[in-house]
C-alpha cells in the first residue's frame, strides 16, 4: 500500500509542474483553450512524464506540511519555465506598441481575451502573426522538450532558488526590450526619417500646412516598411527562438 501511495504522490506532484507550465506558457495557456482541455493534457503528460523520469523521490517520513512545500516548489518550478518562454512574445507585444504609437496608432485598441485587457491593434496583430509562425516553427514541440529535460536538471522536490538562478530570470526577463527594438528598428527609423524630412520640408516651406499630411504620411511609410520587412522579421524571430531556447536549457541547467 505504501508503494501504491508513493506513486500516487510523484504522480500528482509531476500532475503540478507540467499544469503551472501549460498555465503560464504560450499556445498552451491562452484563455480560449478550455480548461477541461489544459487538466486533460497536464494529466496525459504526467502520465508520459512517469514512465520517462528517472523516479528518485522517496516519501520516507515526510509530513503533510513537507508535501504542501513540494507541491509549491513543483508549481514555482513551472511557473518559471512557462514565464521564460512568454518573455519572447512579451517583447513582440511591445515592439508592437512602439510601432503603433509613433504611427498614431495609440488610440486603436483590440480586447486580447488571453490577458483580459485591451492593446494597441498592431501590437496584437505581430503578437498573432508571430505566434502562427512558432507553432509552424513547432515551438510548442520544444515547450514540451523543456518539461522534459526540466525532470532531469531539477527532479522532484530538490529545486532551490539560488543567485545564479535569480540572474539569469533577471537577464532573460530584460531580454523583453532588446527583442523590441530588433523588430521595431526599421520601422522606428522609417518614421524617424520622416519626421527629420517634414521637419525640414517646414522650415523650407513654413506656408505648408505640415500637420495636415503628418499623420497620414507617417501611416502609410510605417505600413510599406512593415509590409516590405515582415520577411525580415520572422527571420529575426527565428533567430531569437533559438537563441532563447539556449537560455531557458541554461536556466533549468542551474536550477
Amino acid at each position: 500500500m505504501e508503494i501504491y501511495v508513493q506513486q500516487f504522490i510523484i504522480f500528482i506532484l509531476l500532475f503540478i509542474r507540467i499544469a503551472s507550465m501549460i498555465i503560464a506558457a504560450p499556445v498552451f495557456g491562452h484563455q480560449n483553450v478550455p480548461l477541461q482541455i489544459k487538466a486533460a493534457l497536464s494529466v496525459f503528460l504526467a502520465f508520459v512524464m512517469y514512465a520517462l523520469v528517472q523516479h528518485t523521490f522517496s516519501l520516507g517520513s515526510i509530513t503533510l506540511i513537507g508535501l504542501v512545500l513540494l507541491g509549491l516548489k513543483e508549481i514555482v518550478a513551472g511557473l518559471a519555465i512557462g514565464f521564460m518562454m512568454t518573455v519572447i512574445f512579451a517583447g513582440i507585444r511591445y515592439a508592437g506598441d512602439l510601432i503603433g504609437i509613433d504611427m498614431g496608432f495609440s488610440m486603436a485598441m483590440m480586447y486580447d481575451q488571453e490577458n483580459n485587457a485591451s492593446f494597441p491593434v498592431l501590437g496584437e496583430l505581430l503578437y498573432l502573426f508571430l505566434l502562427m509562425i512558432f507553432l509552424l516553427l513547432n515551438g510548442h514541440h520544444f515547450m514540451l522538450e523543456a518539461l522534459r529535460g526540466s525532470y532531469a536538471a531539477i527532479p522532484i522536490g530538490t529545486w532551490v532558488v539560488t543567485e545564479s538562478v535569480v540572474n539569469q530570470v533577471v537577464a532573460i526577463t530584460g531580454q523583453i526590450f532588446i527583442i523590441a527594438v530588433k523588430i521595431a528598428a526599421p520601422i522606428l527609423v522609417s518614421l524617424f526619417l520622416t519626421n527629420i524630412s517634414l521637419g525640414i520640408l517646414n522650415k523650407v516651406m513654413p506656408q505648408m500646412n505640415i500637420f495636415g499630411i503628418i499623420f497620414s504620411l507617417k501611416i502609410t511609410v510605417g505600413m510599406i516598411v512593415l509590409s516590405a520587412t515582415i520577411p525580415v522579421i520572422v527571420f529575426v524571430f527565428k533567430k531569437m527562438l533559438t537563441v532563447f531556447e539556449t537560455s531557458i536549457i541554461e536556466l533549468i541547467r542551474m536550477m
